[in-house]
């Protein structure tokens, strides 16, 4: 068998104190070599925190550095690349203006990636590089704390499954965002963020106790960091092993931790010490609230997780549809809280997603079928408020939630596919669908015709029907259902629904019923 194609692809990201491109041959998943790195150390976020915007100089220094990276791709001869922003732009008051003066002047599109995907991206890539070295295989229960400037995620899987999944707006950012300089300089400030991260915590713990963690997972920059002033250093991709207590006894060595400690003792920069400084305080607040037996540290960071995400999408491979599974898993879990009828809700995301395999010809993408699936799934949460007005009371949930895996514009699709997906057509006058872009009212009409089918063949929740073929005939979709019971109201409502379906798809949809 020969060898599988390499591809070149540049990764470059925009982040609060360091700008970077990764330039990575990749084979497969498993066969990523890293060509070139280049890293500049900045200091955009303490600007961001002091002003809440960027100035004129800093977005030309930013722009500077994206040339030169620019002309660095432009040697390797690499033409396949992506440009991530995370909390830098994402929190800036002025982002359309940095937008639009790094479009104008290197041509680079950035991609501005909020808080939720920011944090699948980084678990995405330390599941991977966890599994590697077999230690996700383990029946005991695993959190995952990723802390961005702008948010923490709480993440709890168990035996490879995810079991819950939780984003809170308590960034290191955030944090220091919520005291003046003078509370900052307080003796008492140590104490006070720690009673302020406790009480925002608060409402998860008693979510989180009960999966009896015994491993807290930390990543990215910080987690490196502060193991490292512990005296503790990864080689390459190894993931540290701690004791819970080596960290308590870390944090007391201070008798009440404050940045100006941290930059007496280890000489680190002002700013730093302010982000490690919540950092290390939310970190003590979990193991609290969590008592895990060990702590694991990886060195897994959000480029790993793009590079690997990126490949995963660009080039399809089992990981990436595991992870998918996972995904599912969650939002099953998110339904079940709602008493949602299980039986019924994979009833229909089975049936939706056949016809999305069928419609791919017809504009329906891969990451269609994902959100269509998620859709299907969600679609009747409302009922567990009220009977009356369900979907409304659906999206509102939805657009409430945290979905793993989707970024806050695939939730507002899957929120408006479930707003209409049994009554109503998506219309302008709704303010729910008036604000989305072009492309998300697209997806969201084809969805919507979808899932109306789906949802039909099994409008009785009875299970009527055993499986469902699927033909195309010239300019229409000819559907077998299979079964041997009445489905006389199954096919009523199936045929209600052709009429937006062939609107929407320029295709005649016909409903045959066949034996078992």
């Amino acid at each position: 068998m020969g060898k599988s194609k390499s591809h070149l692809f540049g990764i470059i990201h925009l982040g609060a104190s360091s700008m970077s491109i990764t330039i990575v041959e990749y084979t497969s998943i498993d066969e990523v070599k890293v060509i070139e790195y280049a890293s500049k150390n900045v200091t955009f976020g303490e600007e961001l925190f002091h002003n809440k915007r960027l100035s004129f100089n800093t977005i030309e220094e930013l722009c500077r550095l994206l040339k030169g990276y620019k002309r660095l791709m432009e040697e390797y001869g690499v033409t396949e690349y992506k440009v991530y922003a995370t909390a830098i732009v994402r929190e800036a008051e002025n982002r359309l203006s940095i937008l639009d003066q790094i479009f104008i002047q290197t041509g680079f599109k950035v991609e501005v990636v909020d808080m939720p995907k920011e944090i699948y991206y980084k678990y995405f890539g330390l599941y991977y590089h966890m599994m590697r070295q077999g230690l996700t295989d383990t029946e005991d229960a695993a959190l995952f704390l990723d802390i961005t400037s702008g948010g923490v995620g709480i993440t709890v899987w168990k035996g490879g499954a995810l079991l819950f999944q939780e984003n809170v707006h308590l960034g290191t950012l955030r944090v220091m965002e919520s005291f003046n300089r003078n509370q900052r300089s307080s003796l008492s400030f140590p104490d006070a963020v720690g009673e302020y991260l406790h009480s925002m915590l608060s409402p998860v713990q008693e979510e989180v106790s009960r999966f009896n963690v015994k491993y807290l997972v930390l990543s990215g920059d910080e987690a490196r960091e502060v193991a490292g002033l512990m005296g503790f250093v990864a080689q390459g991709k190894e993931t540290l092993s701690l004791l819970p207590k080596q960290f308590d006894e870390f944090v007391e060595s201070f008798h009440g931790i404050s940045a100006t400690k941290l930059v007496n003792r280890y000489h680190i920069p002002e700013f730093r010490a302010n982000i490690l400084m919540p950092t290390i305080v939310l970190y003590k607040e979990l193991l609290k609230m969590v008592q895990p037996q060990c702590l694991l540290v990886s060195s897994s960071s959000f480029v790993d997780g793009v590079i690997l995400y990126y490949g995963s999408e660009t080039y399809p491979n089992n990981y990436l549809y595991m992870m998918r599974e996972q995904n599912m898993q969650l939002a099953r879990a998110i339904a079940r809280r709602f008493q949602v009828d299980e039986h019924h809700a994979r009833e229909v995301e089975r049936f939706s997603l056949q016809l999305c395999d069928a419609l791919v010809e017809h504009g329906i993408t891969d990451r269609m079928s994902f959100m269509m699936r998620i859709a299907a799934i969600l679609a009747e949460v409302g009922k567990f408020v009220s009977l009356r007005n369900h979907s409304e009371h659906a999206y509102h949930i939805i657009m409430g939630t945290d979905l793993f895996g989707l970024s806050d514009k695939e939730k507002e699709v899957v929120a408006n596919v479930v707003y209409y997906h049994y009554k109503g057509r998506p219309d302008n006058d709704d303010e729910n669908f008036r604000y989305l872009k072009e492309i998300q009212k697209i997806w969201v009409t084809k969805l919507v015709a979808i899932l109306r089918l789906a949802r039909a063949l099994d409008v009785s929740h009875k299970y009527k029907i055993s499986r469902i073929s699927i033909k195309h005939k010239e300019k229409a979709l000819v559907i077998e259902a299979h079964t041997d019971q009445d489905i006389s109201l199954e096919s009523w409502t199936f045929e209600r629904e052709t009429e937006y379906f062939s609107e929407i798809f320029g295709l005649q949809v016909k409903l045959k019923v066949g034996g078992k």
